[in-house]
């Protein structure tokens, strides 16, 4: 038989561990991004947003990620 199945607490776990070793900026994204999930009223997406999220997911389903250069350049970018 094989290693058990990793549960939930164990996911959050591997993933608090890793957000930790990030810059300090992609750290600030994962607290907001966090913040807003754990709120009280369940945040809704907008279609855009799904549809964002749709095509995203599929590109890392197929192990397509943005190089660091990529996100940098995302993180540093001056928004409208």
């Amino acid at each position: 038989m094989g290693a058990p199945m990793p549960t939930t607490e164990d996911k959050l776990e591997s993933l608090f561990a890793k957000v930790r070793t990030l810059p300090k900026a992609r750290q600030e994204l994962a607290v907001e991004a966090l913040s807003e999930i754990a709120q009280e009223e369940t945040y809704r997406l907008s279609e855009d947003e799904q549809a964002v999220l749709g095509h995203a997911l599929e590109r890392a389903k197929r192990g397509e990620f943005a190089s660091e250069a990529e996100v940098d350049e995302a993180l540093n970018k001056r928004w409208p």
